[in-house]
């Protein structure tokens, strides 16, 4: 299955809709008025004029998801911990408008040209892209007291059998971005203000990088909460998590984790 997310920031989506149909390619609507599934196209869809103008983005109907809990507002000050490639760093901005500012974090060089790619040909204004390790860019942050309304946490994983069918991890690949996973998330919370949101995600199945590091979070620290996050996405698999207020997308739609925090005090 392939879906494309439209950016709004350049076209309506009824608009960039037909001039695809027009170019014989079938479309389906998801639940997002923005998104379509590609039920069929003549040729890949990521070569077509309208991609290369930065009408649109394949991406999963899942990951659009994460962007969506995290809500941000026009003139929010967020940050996104591991941006690369960019498909919900550009939607977050897609949300804000083009307004308020994004702090796009990446660690991979080679990921953080797609990302600067995928910026600049959808017209993304309010995004300053930093090729850091968080685990070393939160003592400057932290140093000149920069916290943030927003933080999108996607967290790197194992993956999944929709995305990846040669997908092939061991236990000690599951443990390994567990415990990586637990640092990051240690870190956006440091980073946040005091009411501000953070929105934790993976695209991993696995209970130990999903509902075993929300459940460590919450026991290790006091100064933060879980929020439930409201089913409304029809249209696709969404069901509730293993701790009750988050989300799982499950198969055939690519599988995700979805928990939102609040931090209650400094």
């Amino acid at each position: 299955m392939q879906y494309i997310r439209v950016n709004t920031l350049k076209i309506n989506p009824k608009i960039l809709k037909k001039r695809l149909e027009e170019k014989n390619v079938i479309l389906e609507e998801t639940f997002l008025h923005y998104a379509f599934k590609v039920i069929k196209s003549p040729f890949s869809i990521g070569c077509t004029p309208e991609y290369l103008f930065g009408y649109y983005i394949p991406q999963s109907t899942s990951s659009m998801i994460p962007p969506i809990v995290l809500n941000p507002e026009k003139n929010s000050f967020v940050l996104d911990m591991c941006a690369a490639p960019g498909g919900k760093t550009t939607h977050l901005a897609q949300l804000m408008e083009n307004s308020g500012t994004i702090v796009a974090v990446d660690i991979s060089k080679s990921r953080i040209k797609a990302l600067k790619s995928n910026i600049n040909r959808m017209g993304i204004l309010n995004t300053i892209i930093i090729n850091k390790d968080m685990r070393i860019f939160k003592d400057y942050l932290l140093k000149n007291n920069i916290l943030f309304d927003k933080i999108l946490l996607d967290a790197p994983c194992t993956g999944n059998i929709v995305k990846d069918k040669n997908r092939n991890v061991s236990k000690e690949d599951i443990k390994y971005c567990s415990l990586r996973q637990k640092e990051l998330l240690n870190i956006g919370i440091d980073l946040l203000k005091e009411g501000g949101i953070l929105v934790y995600s993976t695209c991993s199945a696995e209970e130990e990088e999903n509902e075993e590091v929300i459940r460590y979070i919450l026991n290790k620290r006091d100064d933060v909460e879980l929020l439930p996050i409201e089913n409304n996405f029809k249209k696709i698999n969404v069901i509730g998590g293993g701790i009750e207020g988050t989300l799982r997308v499950i198969p055939p739609n690519e599988p995700f984790f979805i928990a939102k925090l609040r931090k209650i005090k400094s």
